[in-house]
């Protein structure tokens, strides 16, 4: 099986036969033409994942006919091969929309990397613009779901903020939607045609997160085989979403100010600026203002990203958009499933405190659970111990009037986070019959998380 389908776009006779031979020995599907013009009836005939564009031809060079690529949406990704042609010529095409660039002569394992990664991104953009259509076609929008006040009030303000340049600082608990908020920032935005990307900082160490977010130059350190550009240049044109901005190291801060002053950063290892022209929206749930009193956040990068803030509610703050969010997670995982009202009374009377991301986890658990078509309260019992219900719905008379639970109150650890953990995991085991994958899937952790769990709580051997 090929592992992608590539054109070769070159005049020199003998660098098409050796090049296609090597993809072709490599496991690529190779065509190879002469010229620029010659791409589009090869287009006409086939699609393909990846085009090796020269720069120096006779009739249409390189950057004309990327040009004419971009224009007519070809999905391909383009590397651009240089030799007579300077690195700035190159680069001057990747600002029209090139993935990379390859210098010639090039190395093969180089080359072979660089066409890997177009890949993977012609890939990703294939399945961004399906689920897009499926989205269209289902009437699931890009925009936020709400019709509470709260929600309103919400809208109304990102109205006013999206088509700006300015740049955006998010605050919210943890799984309220912050991201989503900033995707809907971006989708009204003049940028919309354009990358959103975004980065949690909080996964990258310091030294990791200034390569991922500037990129390296070849040898900037060991592992450093080839130049990467970074997420920052990817996203150039469009948004930036740094998530949890407030765990940036202290060091990296410095740099992160500068980019946002200057719009310019400096590859790992690099010597020249590059230029990017990117809107910065971040997100937190941590309180900046106090890291900054306590020495853990700069006060200049602090005001820097504070030009408009915008604070996204918690779920118990919008409780009646509960019925909203739990049918559009149903068509979302494409579930032939509904909620009755029942079931969306004890999801009301619920205390989220993981709000919509909690939420969209019970509904997804539920549906995979629930045999039939219709759920009610009864499938929703294991919110029963793992969270509060709102005094006076039927949810909390049903467990008060629950002996086993009752039974339960009795034991001193029954409610403390530890023991009321342990019961839902067992719980959640019982309902899976013990299979530890799914029982994973609906705790939404990883297998080796549940694992640990199970030992430290004492449960491994129940369920082997």
């Amino acid at each position: 099986m090929s592992k992608g389908k590539i054109l070769i776009v070159d005049d020199e006779a003998s660098l098409r036969l050796l090049l296609s031979d090597e993809l072709s020995r490599a496991g690529y599907s190779v065509d190879a033409v002469s010229d620029g013009e010659l791409i589009f009836e090869r287009l006409s005939e086939d699609n393909y994942h990846v085009v090796l564009l020269d720069i120096v031809m006779p009739k249409m060079n390189g950057f004309d006919a990327l040009r004419l690529l971009k224009q007519k949406n070809v999905p391909s990704e383009v590397i651009i091969l240089t030799g007579n042609a300077t690195v700035e010529s190159a680069l001057e095409c990747m600002k029209l929309g090139a993935f990379d660039y390859v210098s010639k002569p090039y190395s093969l394992n180089e080359l072979i990397i660089c066409i890997e990664r177009a890949i993977e991104r012609y890939q990703a953009k294939i399945k961004i613009s399906v689920l897009s259509d499926e989205l269209k076609r289902s009437g699931v929008s890009n925009t936020l779901l709400g019709k509470s006040k709260v929600m309103l009030d919400l809208k109304s303000i990102l109205e006013r903020i999206a088509p700006t340049h300015s740049t955006v600082l998010i605050l919210g608990d943890s799984g309220s939607g912050k991201e989503v908020v900033a995707r809907a920032i971006h989708t009204q935005s003049h940028r919309h045609e354009k990358p959103f990307v975004p980065v949690n900082c909080a996964t990258f160490s310091e030294t990791l997160l200034e390569s991922e977010l500037f990129g390296y130059e070849k040898g900037a350190f060991t592992d450093a085989k080839v130049q990467k550009r970074g997420l920052a240049e990817i996203a150039d044109g469009g948004t930036l979403f740094l998530d949890e901005i407030g765990e940036i190291p202290l060091h990296f801060q410095a740099k992160l100010l500068r980019f946002l002053e200057t719009g310019d950063i400096r590859r790992v290892g690099g010597t020249k600026d590059i230029t990017l022209n990117v809107r910065i929206i971040c997100a937190t749930n941590q309180p900046l203002e106090q890291l900054v009193k306590e020495n853990k956040f700069r006060e200049d990068l602090f005001y820097r990203l504070n030009v408009l803030s915008v604070v996204v509610p918690p779920l118990k703050d919008r409780i009646d958009d509960i019925p909203l969010l739990v049918n559009h997670f149903i068509l979302q995982q494409g579930f032939q499933k509904q909620f009755d009202n029942s079931a969306m009374d004890a999801l009301k009377a619920y205390t989220w405190r993981g709000n919509v991301r909690e939420l969209k986890n019970v509904v997804e658990r539920t549906c995979i659970l629930t045999q039939g078509k219709i759920i009610g309260c009864n499938e929703l019992s294991f919110l029963r111990t793992s969270g509060t219900f709102a005094k006076g719905t039927i949810v909390l008379n049903d467990v008060v009037n629950n002996p086993a639970v009752n039974e339960q109150i009795a034991d001193a650890n029954a409610f403390t986070l530890k023991g009321m953990e342990r019961k839902h995991i067992i719980h959640v085991l019982g309902l899976v019959n013990g299979h530890k994958a799914k029982a994973a899937k609906v705790l939404d952790i990883s297998q080796k998380t549940l694992y640990l769990k199970m030992k430290s709580y004492n449960i491994t051997s129940v369920y082997e």
